[in-house]
């Protein structure tokens, strides 16, 4: 696509906008995270920095539609964003269909997915995405269970739900009791790592340059290579770095990470919105296993994200065994679909399917990642 963002005025509904340049959309995004601001428990997946750097790299910039409602003053009031393209509708079952959905959701592994819209306008809006995608098919995935699931449209049909553990984080001088034999455990290996001379600190995005985003993708693709499996985190460098070149003090990637003579050997990257860190990736070097370095670098992010005010934990979607470990509590995302148009037959008997297949996802044993 090219040229600039073009604006629709519709007098019977909502603004329009269809995607094309990015920059022409420089007063949008402050508007849009203002608007954010104002409605509790959006989540960082559906601030601007995600959703447009999700559109420019690895969506592949799709036919996309943003709509606005603004009150009578002018003011941001909603914003819907939906894009027209070919995927499928559970990862692991082919083949791709053409679909209406959510902009920023599927490739990339998003979670929570919903549209900032204040309660006023949610009505209007989920009539609009109603009316715009009759005809097609339109797939509502991971959907917030407060800020997603209202918008799911009349003979939509559930297809699953993921497990999405969340901890609640603690003041250092109120250790939950869940937390205190963890902790006991804990300082076993806080020696060792004492001992190996390595030291945690967090790196904001402001600090995270180059070389940073290197050695970052260097210690994932070792921690996958240790764990036997693939990741596709390593094809979606340059939406990492429109995530960080977006960045701030309040919101964006930031990270844990352990070094070892001035040189970063371990990091947990989470994604900061509100009151919320959201785990994002991990990756650290195979060779500090009996450090337990994982263990640790999640140690001192729920520690001093507690100090700092932060208070939830969002370890996204995914029942690992670990997750629990560290006292957490599922919160569940929910997947809906609405079959239309010239697939809608086919897709109506792909359902049971879908949902054995997610079944079999997040009933299988957990699996461990620290």
């Amino acid at each position: 696509m090219s040229g600039p963002a073009e604006a629709v005025v519709n007098p019977e509904g909502p603004e329009i906008i269809r995607l094309a340049d990015l920059a022409q959309l420089r007063d949008l995004r402050e508007e849009w995270l203002r608007l954010m601001a104002r409605i509790p428990k959006t989540s960082y997946f559906q601030t601007p920095d995600w959703v447009l750097a999700w559109w420019e790299t690895i969506g592949g910039m799709p036919a996309t539609e943003l709509a606005l409602w603004r009150s009578s003053s002018g003011s941001l009031e909603g914003i819907q964003f939906l894009s027209h393209i070919l995927r499928r509708v559970h990862s692991r079952l082919p083949p791709a269909w053409p679909i209406w959905t959510v902009t920023g959701s599927g490739v990339g592994d998003a979670d929570h997915i919903g549209w900032p819209v204040l309660p006023e306008y949610q009505e209007t809006a989920r009539t609009y995405a109603m009316r715009r995608t009759r005809g097609s098919t339109l797939l509502l995935p991971d959907l917030d269970p407060e800020t997603g699931v209202p918008f799911v449209p009349p003979g939509a049909r559930m297809l699953f739900r993921n497990p999405c553990p969340r901890v609640a984080l603690y003041r250092p001088d109120a250790i939950p009791a869940s937390m205190r034999r963890t902790q006991h455990h804990l300082r076993r290996y806080e020696k060792r790592a004492d001992a190996a001379g390595i030291t945690f600190r967090w790196i904001p995005s402001s600090q995270m340059d180059d070389a940073f985003v290197e050695r970052f993708l260097e210690l994932h693709k070792l921690r996958m290579a240790e764990k036997g499996v693939s990741s596709r985190f390593l094809s979606t460098e340059a939406l990492l770095r429109r995530l960080i070149a977006h960045g701030s003090a309040e919101r964006g990637p930031i990270a844990m990470v352990a070094e070892q003579n001035h040189h970063m050997v371990g990091l947990l990257c989470f994604l900061r919105w509100g009151d919320t860190l959201a785990f994002y990736q991990s990756g650290w070097s195979p060779e500090l296993a009996s450090v337990e370095i994982g263990k640790l670098l999640f140690n001192e992010s729920i520690k001093d994200a507690g100090a700092d005010g932060m208070r939830t934990l969002d370890l996204l979607r995914g029942n690992e065994e670990y997750k629990y470990r560290l006292g957490a509590v599922d919160r569940w995302d929910e997947t809906w679909i609405r079959p239309g148009g010239m697939s809608g037959p086919f897709l109506n008997l792909f359902v049971p399917a879908y949902r054995f297949a997610a079944r079999r996802m997040w009933t299988g044993a957990p699996s461990k990642a620290s």
